[in-house]
């Protein structure tokens, strides 16, 4: 690749944007205007309408059973309430308040503690739901707690004791943190949402105008015919799309910062000689560069995937809708960066701000967050470049995707979208129907049912509405002998790797005793070991191939065997909803779908995954034995010492088992 000629394509990229007037002022001048007005305005309408609530005041009913002195002193604090006005609690008090001629009503009564010593208790009625009553209950408030000292002070006096005996415990308070790090600790919760946000934003703006509005203007021909390879017209517009986000980024965060800090300065917190420290600067843009580029990839894999700039705004959405509940995560308390939390794309950038921003970060978690990224980035970037190669992909044509044409034309479902559609219903009706069989006092039951009603039938309901082949749509297949013979040896091997991925993760991310806990629920659903085995074995075996080897992977087969395998994977683990065991989940799932893939049958993944599932009830069931004990250090461990020969026995098995089955033999090659 000549980067010459990508830069090139940038450059060109860069003054046709630049020319755009209307990106220039999106871009650039509207965010530079669009943070002081919004926070100079709020904040200052903030005081005003406080202001205008407080000179309002409130009309408050008062019912005095008790008057005494004392009863008396709490009234007196109440008058002393500025814009505040009173009346007698009558019999109409009530209808009052209800018709909101009254603000609130207040009643004093008294009560016997304990013998001899008297309390006086206050009821206030107010709604909580209006400005007018929380401000009126924060005032009232601010009345009875000087009015209580006063108060218990006078009794104490009553009954000879000096009223010295309030100051008996002194609390004294020292806060540690800075104004730097408080500012750090506000900002800290909104500044990640917003930049990702931004970043995301402005990056969509420019990626779906550069590919997809290149096709509606049919503009793009032209600079495919040029002397310019694909990889370096990629090149050229995604450096494009990246400096146009970094631009905006760089714009808000600094128009962001200085109107925030204005915001706070009017409402009373003192930011004298808060700042962001060059450092921490530097640290928030370093960790913005690899966020950048990954959203660039995707984004520009979205807008070459798009027949028109509309369909690349429909694509854009529900990434759009994922970015916000990531980057959310920084308005969770509690939630601290972590080397697990470290490898989440969007979610480590969240927390790595939040962290920084109170300067409270490790730079092991800033290693881990910059290079998982790249590496996602990278995986990105090489589907971009993929995606613009392929000819049928660049040059889509608007399909009939109804019903009717796809009984028609078979293949017109198989494609990413419907994919992913299906993929996600599922997911649905398992989060909701799952979740409600499973509640109920018989799990096994629950089970059962999920994976029958939830994963099998709407698949067979599907093949037989759209009148399509079982046989050929889901590779029902008998594998040869010698495939089967090698299954035991591969899946045996995984499963024992798998356990230790398992043990990583735990590592990195303590897995919580309940959770074994619930594991081991699980694995003791039934007495009966073939019941048990033909619930958690057998069944998942069958109807989760079927849903995702035999079905899933049918919509991906058009990108190439490798991208099927990964996406069912992919969404084979997600569809687990564990993120304990995702990692683990993806690698099996990748195991499963070569298995098929290669072989051209599912009966290989059923009979893979009824051996995973079947060695784990085994080894849940007899870890007692010596032969257990053996693999096993404890009931959630593996020995460290297993690893190695159960790599290589994988390892052999899965290359016999590749020259086993011949391309020629496999029913994906046709």
């Amino acid at each position: 690749m000549s980067f010459k000629k990508a830069l090139t394509v940038y450059r060109k990229e860069l003054l046709e944007l630049f020319r755009d007037r209307k990106t220039l002022f999106t871009t650039i001048i509207l965010p530079m205007i669009l943070y002081p007005l919004i926070f100079i305005g709020y904040s200052a309408l903030m005081i005003r309408q406080t202001g205008v609530l407080e000179q309002k005041g409130a009309l408050i009913a008062v019912t005095d059973s008790v008057n005494d002195q004392y009863s008396q002193t709490i009234i007196r604090h109440l008058i002393e309430i500025e814009n505040f006005q009173y009346k007698e609690h009558g019999e109409q008090s009530k209808e009052l308040y209800e018709d909101k001629v009254i603000d609130g009503i207040i009643t004093i009564r008294d009560s016997t503690l304990s013998p001899g010593v008297n309390a006086y208790l206050i009821s206030v009625q107010y709604d909580q739901a209006t400005d007018k009553g929380r401000m009126l209950i924060e005032k009232v408030r601010q009345a009875f707690s000087a009015a209580e000292k006063e108060v218990i002070s006078g009794l104490l006096l009553d009954k000879g004791v000096s009223d010295k005996l309030l100051e008996s415990v002194i609390v004294k308070e020292i806060d540690t943190s800075t104004e730097q790090k408080r500012m750090g600790m506000i900002l800290g919760m909104i500044l990640p949402y917003l930049m990702i946000m931004l970043l995301i934003t402005s990056a969509a703006v420019v990626a779906a105008d550069l590919v997809a509005g290149e096709k509606e203007r049919k503009t793009l021909e032209t600079l495919l015919v040029s002397a310019v390879a694909r990889n370096e017209i990629v090149m050229g517009k995604y450096l494009t799309i990246i400096t146009f986000a970094f631009i905006n980024v760089i714009i808000n965060l600094f128009s962001l910062f200085f109107s925030m800090r204005y915001m706070l300065s009017m409402s009373g917190i003192q930011t004298e000689g808060v700042r962001i420290p060059l450092e921490g600067f530097g640290i928030l843009l370093l960790a913005l560069i690899p966020l950048a580029t990954l959203f660039a990839s995707i984004l520009l894999s979205i807008s070459t995937f798009s027949r028109h700039m509309k369909e690349a705004r429909s694509y854009e959405q529900p990434l759009l809708m994922i970015t916000i509940l990531l980057a959310m995560i920084s308005f969770f308390p509690a939630i601290e960066m972590n080397k697990l939390l470290a490898l989440i794309p969007v979610v480590n950038i969240s927390l790595l701000f939040k962290a920084v921003m109170i300067n409270d970060y490790q730079l092991s978690h800033l290693l881990l967050t910059i290079g998982s990224t790249i590496v996602y980035d990278i995986l990105a970037i090489w589907m971009t470049i993929r995606l613009f190669k392929t000819e049928a992909v660049l040059f889509r044509v608007d399909d009939d995707s109804s019903i009717k044409n796809i009984r028609k034309v078979k293949q017109s479902l198989f494609n990413p979208y419907y994919g992913l559609v299906y993929f996600t219903l599922s997911l649905l009706a398992l989060f909701y129907l799952g979740r409600h069989f499973q509640s109920g006092d018989n799990l096994l039951k629950g089970l059962m049912q999920t994976q029958i009603l939830i994963i099998l039938l709407p698949v067979l309901l599907l093949i037989r509405l759209l009148k399509l082949k079982p046989k050929e749509i889901l590779r029902i297949k008998m594998p040869r002998p010698k495939e089967l013979v090698l299954l035991p040896f591969i899946t045996i091997p995984a499963t024992l790797i798998v356990a230790y991925i398992m043990q990583l993760v735990d590592l990195v991310f303590p897995i919580p005793a309940e959770y074994y806990e619930m594991m081991k629920k699980i694995i003791k659903i039934s007495p009966n070991p073939w019941i048990l085995f033909l619930s958690i074995a057998v069944l998942p075996g069958i109807c989760e191939e079927v849903l995702f080897r035999g079905w899933l992977m049918r919509f991906y087969e058009h990108g190439g065997k490798v991208m099927a395998v990964v996406y069912t994977a992919m969404f084979f683990a997600i569809f687990h909803m564990d993120p304990f065991r995702l990692l683990p989940t993806f690698f099996l799932g990748l195991l499963l779908g070569y298995l098929t893939i290669r072989s051209g049958s599912i009966v290989n993944s059923i009979l893979s995954h009824t051996i995973n599932n079947g060695f784990a009830i085994f080894a849940a069931s007899y870890a007692g034995s010596r032969v257990m004990q053996t693999l096993f250090a404890d009931s959630e461990h593996i020995n460290h010492w297993i690893l190695p020969p159960a790599v290589i026995i994988f390892a052999v098995s899965l290359i016999l088992f590749h020259k086993a089955t011949a391309p020629k033999e496999n029913l994906c090659a046709e």
